[in-house]
């Protein structure tokens, strides 16, 4: 992505001057950058600050990091997460009731990972096609049978698949639109690819549920946007795309899917549209009132997530993380949570396992680990998977201690 063709100092999606910052998290490593042992004395971090456009309201990075940098060897894998598996077949689930996908219906995935959910459709259609960065992943979903393009969905790449390929019916992106720093380019790129009754589904983080909550674990360089539908829809605009439905979903803490197709159609606009736009409006996403105290309620949070660790820790002795995701990654960095208040972290994704978390230097390790080291004080650094990350350590511990920081900050304990 020409990231060097974003302004500095404006808007990356309308190209306003009037930016403010409202949350400033300080330099944080790329949360997916985990590392060897010998890796860690040469790590970046880069800086974390949120700013606000008073022109379309979007919530952004003030600075981006090369998307090559975070996003061509990937460690994040769609299929490691049993929870992540089931909101997929969801997706998938919805689509093909929604589209009635048949025989002759094409689909397209921006970021297709390890091409978990374009697999999905196979029952109904073979006409599928992933477009993904991430060279270590285009492999592996290659090597499962579904064919992707090892690239981000430039203009010239959509325009390479529309020439060679054609255009499609169904587009999908999950967590992709918020992730992509030319954000314009991209929707052209959908635009390009897609056919002239084409829909375009797009998932990700909704800043009325998460930030302005002062849930800022969301916010990491790959998280360039946290939208709201307000932002989303001006955006979508700049590149000839109608917003024509939306919903809330949990996913992420709170996420936003949005369906969008070409403006030339007329397209019908669903009623949940205007709903949300008035709730938005009323709640001040249109203005900075939603805004004005996320960072003192992201302060408070660090002060009382501190007292809880290290009042575990005096009473038990350890603490263990539970998850290396992005998020956890986050929250790790800005409150200051290393190798002297974590004595390990337990992750399911293999490709993490035996590295250190990114700035703070943790160990990650298999689930086995609490076999023959075990601990009764964790903290839940996957908490939007709270339900499944709890019944799966009770499989190894007997009693316990669980910090959850959010949605809202908490211990459970339970026992036997």
């Amino acid at each position: 992505m020409p990231v060097s063709a974003l302004k500095p100092g404006k808007c990356k999606a309308c190209g306003s001057p009037d930016i403010r910052t409202f949350l400033d998290l300080g330099p944080v490593p790329p949360v997916n950058a985990f590392l060897k042992a010998d890796q860690a004395a040469s790590e970046k971090a880069y800086r974390l600050e949120m700013v606000l456009c008073d022109g379309c309201f979007l919530a952004q990075l003030r600075d981006v990091v090369d998307p090559d940098e975070l996003f061509r060897n990937y460690l994040h894998i769609s299929s490691a997460s049993a929870a992540n598996i089931r909101h997929l077949e969801e997706v998938a689930a919805l689509v093909k009731s929604r589209f009635k996908v048949g025989e002759s219906t094409r689909i397209l995935e921006i970021g297709s990972n390890d091409g978990t959910l374009l697999a999905m459709f196979r029952d109904r259609t073979g006409r599928l096609l992933g477009v993904d960065p991430a060279e270590n992943l285009v492999e592996i979903s290659r090597l499962s049978g579904v064919e992707t393009i090892p690239d981000f969905l430039y203009e010239r790449t959509a325009r390479r698949i529309r020439d060679e390929r054609g255009e499609y019916d169904i587009i999908l992106a999950l967590n992709i639109v918020p992730h992509t720093p030319d954000v314009v380019e991209l929707l052209r790129g959908v635009r390009h690819v897609m056919a002239p009754t084409g829909t375009f589904i797009m998932e990700g983080v909704y800043v009325l549920e998460t930030i302005t909550r002062g849930e800022f674990d969301t916010i990491y360089h790959e998280h360039v946007y946290c939208f709201s539908l307000h932002s989303l829809i001006s955006t979508f605009a700049r590149a000839g795309l109608a917003v024509v439905d939306a919903e809330k979903i949990p996913t992420q803490g709170g996420s936003l899917r949005v369906y969008a197709q070409k403006t030339d159609y007329g397209p019908e606009i669903s009623p949940r549209v205007a709903l949300m736009l008035r709730e938005e409006k009323e709640k001040g996403l249109i203005d900075t009132r939603a805004f004005a105290n996320v960072g003192g309620k992201v302060l408070s949070f660090r002060r009382e997530l501190l007292e809880k660790i290290d009042g575990l820790r005096e009473k038990h002795g350890k603490l263990v993380g539970l998850g290396a995701p992005a998020r956890g990654v986050v929250i790790m960095n800005y409150c200051g949570i290393g190798a002297d208040r974590l004595k390990y972290i337990v992750d399911d994704t293999s490709l993490k396992q035996g590295r250190l978390s990114p700035g703070t230097h943790v160990q990650v390790e298999p689930w086995d680990k609490l076999k023959t080291d075990p601990a009764a004080a964790f903290l839940l650094l996957s908490w939007n998977y709270e339900k499944d990350m709890l019944e799966k350590l009770r499989r190894f511990v007997p009693k316990a201690s669980v910090i959850v920081p959010f949605p809202d900050l908490k211990v459970i304990e339970f026992v036997p």
